[in-house]
């Protein structure tokens, strides 16, 4: 019990650390169905946790998949962002193009390329300082078009029943 006690404390994944409070408690005369409902698990896994713990000992209670490997090193990744922040204007298809071209890594979603955007303080809706197509003058003139028609709009709203 001291190694699981001593792992507890030193583990800092949560699933791990909801494994091995499942077996400490179920040590210390918890119900099962009880211990479920404090971690919020089915009763089952608290049975099967306790039984591989029995088995395996506090490994028996690891995470066994710790996900994938990043494609990017944490070096061309900060080359990509150090590049995105030089950038006053960017598209999701020109940050995919120049992943391909640093790294030779594609992605199959559009998802990383995001992140990076995003880790960059941009946003794949608007990766633009301003709307490239607006004409300064056609807003102007509807914005005046606005402000002589906004009193006659009032008066017709507010009068018609």
């Amino acid at each position: 019990m001291d190694k699981l006690a001593k792992w507890i404390e030193e583990t800092s994944d949560v699933r791990e650390l909801k494994r091995a409070l499942s077996v400490k408690l179920r040590e210390g005369g918890m119900a099962t169905e009880a211990v479920g409902e404090v971690l919020q698990v089915t009763p089952r896994a608290v049975r099967a946790w306790r039984q591989r713990y029995e088995r395996e000992g506090v490994e028996g209670l690891r995470v066994q998949y710790r996900g994938s490997e990043r494609y990017l090193s944490v070096e061309q990744r900060q080359e990509l962002e150090d590049w995105l922040g030089a950038q006053e204007t960017i598209t999701v298809e020109e940050v995919r193009d120049e992943i391909e071209a640093r790294s030779g890594v594609v992605y199959q979603s559009k998802q990383s390329s995001y992140d990076l955007l995003d880790a960059r303080g941009l946003s794949y809706h608007r990766t633009e300082k301003g709307n490239p197509n607006r004409r300064e003058a056609q807003v102007l003139e509807r914005r005046e078009a606005i402000k002589k028609n906004w009193h006659r709009a009032g008066k017709r709203s507010s009068g018609a029943k």
